[in-house]
């Protein structure tokens, strides 16, 4: 069973390394192209800030709970190739994640907050630049017109799904290497004869 179960993790790390570095390098070749799609006049048709709480305890004591906003810009827009019509959501490449956290930590019944209100700011900014309604100039991929953005062009932020594949796969490999080699080694001492 714990083999099984060693397997297992070895295999969930290797698939989601594989999917990560896969779909990571895939969003850097498209931003990297991007500058070169073609583009049509689109209009915004959704502008929001998502906020998520998130409910964790702080490392240092279970009983402190640690209360984490996250915010995201959903921008959605409408635009047509060819007479026929498409929805897009993407931003650009590189906007695949949250815009950062803000904090309040709750201690006997008080809660502080950090002052990382600028993060709520950023996302509003964005959702504000791009407000329902406004008139877009639309990118799209010209073998496929339904991949589109509104920010062509490349930005490292859009390494961090490549860069998270590779460490899975590495983290993967390493753990299957030792595992091998402890199940080797145990199979040697196990057929060796006794002194």
């Amino acid at each position: 069973m714990k083999k099984f179960l060693l397997w297992s993790f070895i295999l969930l790390l290797l698939t989601g390394g594989c999917a990560a570095s896969f779909f990571g390098w895939r969003a850097v070749m498209r931003s990297f192209a991007s500058t070169d799609w073609p583009s049509v006049d689109g209009k915004i048709i959704e502008s929001r800030v998502e906020e998520k709480k998130v409910k964790r305890t702080s490392s240092s004591s279970k009983k402190t709970p640690l209360n984490q906003r996250r915010y995201q810009p959903k921008v959605a827009y409408t635009y047509s190739v060819n007479n026929k019509p498409f929805t897009g959501t993407r931003i650009s490449y590189s906007d695949h994640g949250y815009l950062g956290k803000s904090k309040s930590v709750t201690v006997m019944g008080v809660t502080r907050y950090s002052s990382n209100a600028d993060v709520k700011a950023a996302a509003q900014k964005i959702a504000k630049k791009y407000h329902k309604g406004k008139k877009v100039t639309v990118f799209y991929m010209p073998n496929n017109p339904g991949e589109s953005l509104l920010e062509p062009g490349f930005s490292y932020k859009v390494f961090a799904w490549p860069i998270c594949g590779i460490v899975l796969l590495a983290i993967g490999g390493l753990v299957a290497w030792l595992a091998i080699a402890t199940s080797r080694d145990k199979n040697e001492q196990e057929t060796s004869p006794a002194e």
